[in-house]
């Protein structure tokens, strides 16, 4: 995807690592809380010292230039990805902030997410998920503001591991940088049904689309990096 018009580690604990919704990811009372709140830096970070007060500039909260999808279009999924740290493997986007996950990510821009399981991820929760890890490059090192959304307008999009997903991410500036002055931090892409999804990712010098295909793992409970059968 083009970059929109003008305008670091995992401070989380890891873990881990098109068709219709899965009923089984529904609560038995229907309701399903949608990703709220992250809207501040200690969403991410934690509390002080070492994570600043506050969140990302104003600034930063553009429109989402992100499409959305008639029934049966198809989805517009970014280029295949590159390596652009020598110590990380392939990531999509164009850059300076670029996203990873695990199977078919970089090469095809296919996310296999894996249902809510006590005995793996996301347990007690409505939301099913992947790990999504983020590589900002050393040419910025200022706040990154990163949100998205299902584009065919159904279920939501949500981050992070909790028990009701996050809306948003709030990255602050600086932080722990690794050789070369890259950051990076790692978390979750949080998600309940197969579709088309977008991420938008903004700092103060730059606006990034990336958009990828989720289908459900197979096993829809294991991690295996694998795609469910249509």
């Amino acid at each position: 995807m083009r970059r929109a018009p003008a305008l670091a580690t995992l401070m989380l604990t890891m873990a881990l690592t098109v068709g219709g919704c899965d009923a089984s990811t529904r609560p038995a009372s229907g309701f399903v809380p949608s990703p709220a709140g992250g809207r501040s830096y200690a969403a991410f970070c934690g509390s002080p010292p070492g994570c600043p007060s506050g969140g990302v500039p104003a600034a930063l909260r553009r429109p989402l230039y992100l499409p959305h999808l008639g029934t049966g279009a198809r989805c517009p999924v970014s280029a295949p990805g590159r390596k652009v740290y020598r110590i990380e493997s392939a990531a999509l986007g164009p850059g300076p902030v670029y996203a990873q996950s695990i199977g078919p990510f970089a090469r095809k821009a296919v996310m296999p997410f894996v249902l809510p399981s006590r005995a793996v991820l996301f347990g007690g929760s409505a939301w099913g998920g992947q790990i999504l890890k983020w590589i900002g490059a050393p040419s910025y090192r200022g706040p990154v503001l990163i949100r998205g959304r299902d584009l065919s307008g159904g279920d939501g999009l949500g981050f992070g591991s909790g028990k009701v997903p996050l809306a948003e991410i709030d990255v602050p500036p600086g932080g722990p940088v690794n050789p070369g002055g890259w950051r990076l931090w790692s978390g979750y892409a949080r998600l309940r049904s197969p579709g088309c999804y977008g991420l938008q990712v903004d700092g103060t010098t730059f606006s990034e689309v990336i958009i990828f295909r989720a289908c459900l793992s197979s096993p829809p409970r294991r991690q295996t990096g694998r795609c469910k059968p249509r």
